[in-house]
Formats: C-alpha cells, structure tokens, sequence
C-alpha cells in the first residue's frame, strides 16, 4: 500500500494474485495465515512473492534456496526463472551453491574474503576457472559420474578465512594459496583479458589470453 498506493482492497487483491503467481494452492485462504502453517517450501514461494509485488527491476536473492530438499530447491529456481522473464527483472543470486550458479546464472563474481577475485560468464568460471579459489571451489564438487573405485577424495582448500579484521599483507587468499610466490605479499589487481574474463591474480600478469 505504501509503494503502490493501493487501497486496502486493491491490496488484498493485489496480494493473493501474487500467491496464484508463485504457486501458492487455495491463495485467498493462504493469504490469512501464519509462516507456521506453511511448508519450508511454500514460505519460501512467499518470500518472492513479497519481493516481487511492487515489480522491482533488480530482485536481490539471498542463499534462495537454503534449508530446502532438492525437489524444492529446484521447483524455487525453476519458478524464479519464470517470474525473472514475466516481470523483466534483473536477479542477483548470492549463493555458496555453485550447481544453483550453473543453473540460474548469466555472469559469476567469485568473491573471497570480501573481495572479487574472478569474474567472467558461466561458461568461462566453469569451463576456463582461472583464480586458484574459483579452482579450489570447483575441484571440491564431487563428480558422481565417476565409478566408485575411480573416485578419489574430494580435493579441499586447506586453511580458513581470514577475521575481516586481520587480512593478510598482498593477496588474501595467498595463505591458503597453492600456487604462492614472492609477488603475492603484493595486493594484486584485476586483470581483465579480451573476454572479459578478470582475475585478481599475480599469475596472469600481462597475459592477455
């Protein structure tokens, strides 16, 4: 009501149609009740309802599909795709999830330690990763088409995150970093190639490929 400037009617109305939109069985008699009387999946449906009711142009999603079974998790992405082409929003997803990355996204930013360590579309984080993080967060994915006497222990980033409050000198993933050398103690800056495809990293200093 506050955004719209719809009466009390329009925006009861206003409200179960959004409910119809996102799935929501029987929206006139959901539209009364409480978070509890609902299921982990169908807050969630609400919770973008909520966020798409004033028909914002940029929708903010935040770990979208934390706590939900698989079934669910893909029902809300599958549902949010819809909704991002029936209303002409622009979705940034911020996720650990790296299959929810796979399946929604257009353009990743890896982030570490509060700061943008690689960027580049879908295809290049996936298929070229060029940071040792962004390859460290992939190798960790396990692979289930491989046999089991094949498979081999999920590869790990050794060490932990730096408190916010005591970054490293140089890069910040330098002491976890495999690949490390002199340089690192020095804060590297992005560096983008043709593609587009940026990483903040000593190691592709003038490489332009």
């Amino acid at each position: 009501r506050l955004h719209e400037g719809l009466s009390e009617e329009e925006a009861m109305t206003r409200s179960v149609e959004m409910l119809r939109l996102v799935g929501i069985p029987e929206p006139k008699k959901r539209v009364t009740e409480f978070p509890h009387q609902l299921s982990g999946g169908m807050r969630q449906r609400v919770m973008i309802a909520m966020a798409l009711a004033c028909s914002p142009e940029l929708l903010i999603a935040d770990e979208p599909t934390t706590a939900l079974d698989v079934t669910i998790q893909a029902q809300v992405l599958e549902l949010m795709n819809e909704l991002k082409d029936k209303f002409s929003t622009a979705t940034i997803i911020i996720t650990h999830d790296l299959g929810v990355i796979a399946e929604m996204c257009d353009r990743v930013l890896v982030m570490y330690a509060g700061q943008i360590v690689e960027s580049g579309d879908i295809f290049d984080i996936f298929d070229n990763p060029m940071h040792p993080y962004t390859k460290g967060l992939i190798n960790s994915i396990p692979k289930i088409e491989i046999s089991k006497k094949d498979q081999k222990k999920l590869s790990v980033i050794n060490g932990y995150v730096p408190h916010p409050s005591s970054f490293p000198d140089g890069c910040r993933f330098r002491p976890r970093c495999p690949m490390a050398f002199e340089k690192c103690l020095e804060k590297p800056p992005m560096i983008e190639s043709e593609s587009h495809h940026s990483v903040r990293c000593w190691l592709f200093e003038g490489d332009d490929k």
